[in-house]
C-alpha cells in the first residue's frame, strides 16, 4: 500500500508539473502606434522587435510578425502567414508593449520570450504551427587563411559600441559576441537567411565597418520610398571577408519556420 501511495503521489506531482501555467507578465499595456508616413511604416514593420529589460519592466515594439519572431527567437524570414490568414495589418500595424514581470528579480531574455508568447496568445488570439522547409540561404563560413577575430576576455554579456558611424557608414565594435549573435545582428542586411556555419564557439571581440542598407528592406524598396542612395563604401559581404576573415556563401538548407494560422487585432490594455 505504501508503494502504491508513493506511485499515486509521483503521478500527481507529474500531472501538476505538466499542467503548470506558462510564465506570464503580471501586467501589460498594448497600444497601437501612430505613424507619420508609409515609408516609416514599411521600415518599422520589417525591423525585428528588441526587448528592453530594466528590473522587472519590459518594453518592446514592432509589427505582429516582428513580435512573433522575437518571442519565438526566430528571424523575420522564419515567420509567415498561412494562406488562410493573410491580414495585412500583421505587417503594417506597429504595437508598443510595456509590461512588468512577476516577482522582484530581473527576468532573463528566455523568460521574457515565454511571457511574450503568452501575451500574444491572450491579447492577439495568436495561433501558430511549425514547419520545416528547404530554402535559399547564405552561410557564414571561415575564409581561407582563418578568422581575424580575437577570443574575448570580457566575462559580461555581449555588447556593441558605436565607433563613429555616420549615415549609412556603420562602424561598430563587437565585444564578447558569439557568431550566432553576430548573424542575428547583421541579418537585416541580407536578402535571404544567413546561417552560422563557422564552427567557432564562444565570444569574440572585433570591429566591422560597412555600408548599410535601411534595415529590413531591399534596395528597390528603398528607391521606391525616395530614401537617399547609400554613400560609397564597402558592402557588408566584402567587409566581413576583408576585416573578419569570414565568407558569406550561397546555399540551400532546411529551415524551421513558424506559420501564423490566426490572429486578431489587440483590443489594447
Amino acid at each position: 500500500m505504501v508503494r502504491a501511495a508513493a506511485i499515486v503521489l509521483i503521478e500527481a506531482v507529474a500531472a501538476a508539473q505538466t499542467t503548470a501555467p506558462a510564465p506570464a507578465f503580471e501586467v501589460a499595456s498594448v497600444k497601437l502606434d501612430v505613424y507619420r508616413g508609409p515609408g516609416m511604416r514599411l521600415v518599422r514593420g520589417n525591423v525585428l522587435a528588441q526587448f528592453e529589460i530594466s528590473g522587472t519592466r519590459v518594453a518592446t515594439s514592432g509589427s505582429l510578425l516582428m513580435l512573433v519572431a522575437s518571442a519565438y527567437e526566430l528571424q523575420r524570414f522564419q515567420v509567415s502567414q498561412s494562406p488562410e490568414w493573410t491580414d495585412k495589418w500583421a505587417t503594417t500595424d506597429i504595437y508598443n508593449i510595456e509590461a512588468r514581470a512577476p516577482g522582484d528579480g530581473t527576468p532573463t531574455v528566455a523568460q521574457v520570450r515565454q511571457m511574450m508568447q503568452a501575451l500574444l496568445a491572450e491579447r492577439f488570439q495568436l495561433k501558430v504551427s511549425r514547419q520545416t522547409q528547404a530554402m535559399p540561404v547564405y552561410e557564414l563560413v571561415v575564409a581561407p587563411g582563418g578568422p581575424k577575430i580575437t577570443p574575448s576576455e570580457f566575462t559580461g554579456p555581449p555588447l556593441t559600441r558605436d565607433e563613429g558611424s555616420a549615415g549609412t557608414q556603420i562602424r561598430t565594435r563587437f565585444v564578447n559576441y558569439s557568431m550566432a549573435d553576430f548573424v542575428t545582428r547583421i541579418m537585416p542586411q541580407f536578402d535571404r537567411p544567413l546561417l552560422d556555419k563557422t564552427g567557432l564557439n564562444g565570444g569574440y571581440d572585433f570591429s566591422l565597418e560597412y555600408t548599410a542598407q535601411p534595415p529590413g528592406i531591399t534596395a528597390a524598396q528603398a528607391a521606391g520610398l525616395g530614401l537617399p542612395d547609400p554613400e560609397p563604401g564597402l558592402p557588408i559581404i566584402a567587409s566581413i571577408r576583408g576585416q573578419l576573415g569570414l565568407r558569406v556563401v550561397p546555399a540551400k538548407e532546411p529551415v524551421e519556420t513558424l506559420v501564423i494560422d490566426h490572429a486578431e487585432r489587440s483590443s489594447g490594455n
